[in-house]
């Protein structure tokens, strides 16, 4: 739901302290970063979910996988924790809807080998997001 990924990104870009981790930019980014942008990024992207259909409403739960990628473990590891902070138990603000609520369900971390040899490290969650018009 495009509204829910607006939301998201809303909350992320105006947290101080996740900005702080990512070195003062805003690099947070949709399904992928854009070639050549340098690192530490937040990717989130949708994982699934939509309407719960228990009732004639708009009930929606979306699942999103929100992640910080760096070059190094520990980077990775407190862009993640700046996440979670941003995100969770937190109310965000979905146009047209309301946010019951937004919970982390479950961690991920993923190590890949870039283009150069280099370790690029993932750590994150997933987080589910319920919202009722």
């Amino acid at each position: 739901m495009k509204a829910i990924r607006a939301a998201i990104y809303s909350q992320l870009i105006s947290d101080t302290a996740l900005i702080s981790e990512l070195g003062g930019a805003t690099a947070v980014y949709y399904s992928v970063a854009p070639q050549g942008t340098a690192l530490p990024v937040v990717i989130f992207f949708n994982a699934g979910g939509g309407p719960e259909n228990q009732y004639p409403g708009d009930l929606t739960t979306e699942r999103y996988l929100i992640k910080g990628v760096s070059n190094t473990l520990d980077e990775a590891l407190d862009i993640d924790g700046a996440i979670q902070a941003a995100m969770h138990k937190q109310t965000l603000t979905v146009a047209g809807f309301t946010n019951i609520w937004t919970r982390r369900t479950g961690d991920v971390s993923l190590t890949e080998n870039s283009d150069d040899g280099s370790l690029i490290r993932h750590e994150g969650a997933y987080y589910r997001i319920r919202v009722d018009a």
